[in-house]
């Protein structure tokens, strides 16, 4: 499913009166793999993680529960009652953004989770690259539905690629700040390694819940996310190699 789908009151669960048994955060940065996390998750039984607090989920699934605008503990309190999935998990993905819009983000969900997994790419140029791509054309999933643009954003310019590889390291580091402080259980995963090794994560955060057997399915791997169209592609690989040229040269040992 494309994520603007989780929104969807099709996905709401029947009201659930306790809080949810197991909680899991997503702690990520733009473009890491994060939704093809929360798909396979989602598929799993793992929870219905989402991107729950970006403005354009938050106002439609607020108005639909009844929490006031700008009411975070009782947006959460609602999520928790209408996103856990059956077997009483709980997660949601978070970006680095969302806490200083979101604080109490901090300490309902991450301070309270059992599980955090913190997603992150090691190839931070790449990951740039694909930010500004979707920045530059609202492409934000594995198919062409429009999403919102950055009405600054091209993809022309290499300056803007490593600007914001330069922003990804520093929420990188900002988030590995932040989960030492938590002295909650996290779980490191550099997407290069999930995406060839999908199931073995999935296994390693149900092994982690202590979830009982029949409580979870392994769903099949995903594919690469399809090809955007052939120009789109051009400029990615364009944008690839200005910003690899521009890099300094490593040191010698």
């Amino acid at each position: 499913m494309h994520h603007d789908e989780i929104d969807r009151p099709e996905w709401d669960q029947p009201r659930r009166p306790a809080p949810p048994d197991r909680r899991v955060a997503i702690c990520t940065t733009p473009r890491s793999g994060s939704y093809l996390l929360c798909r396979q998750m989602i598929h799993a039984g793992l929870g219905l993680p989402a991107e729950y607090f970006r403005d354009w989920s938050i106002r439609p699934l607020a108005a639909r529960w009844g929490a006031a605008a700008g009411d975070d503990d009782a947006y959460i309190d609602e999520l928790e009652a209408r996103r856990t999935s059956a077997n009483g998990v709980f997660a949601a993905k978070v970006q680095w953004h969302h806490l200083k819009a979101h604080p109490r983000v901090r300490e309902r969900l991450l301070a309270r989770a059992d599980l955090v997994v913190f997603l992150y790419r090691r190839d931070v140029v790449a990951q740039a690259v694909s930010w500004q791509v979707s920045l530059a054309t609202g492409f934000w999933s594995f198919d062409a539905t429009p999403g919102p643009k950055a009405p600054d954003a091209s993809l022309d310019d290499p300056g803007l690629t490593l600007g914001l590889a330069n922003e990804l390291a520093r929420q990188n580091r900002a988030w590995q700040e932040l989960l030492r402080t938590l002295g909650r259980k996290v779980l490191a995963v550099p997407y290069e390694s999930y995406v060839t090794g999908q199931s073995e994560l999935l296994s390693r955060i149900a092994a982690d819940l202590a979830l009982p057997d029949g409580a979870w399915t392994l769903p099949p791997s995903e594919p690469r996310d399809g090809r955007l169209p052939d120009d789109v592609e051009a400029a990615r690989a364009r944008l690839l190699a200005q910003a690899r040229a521009a890099l300094p040269a490593p040191t010698g040992a």
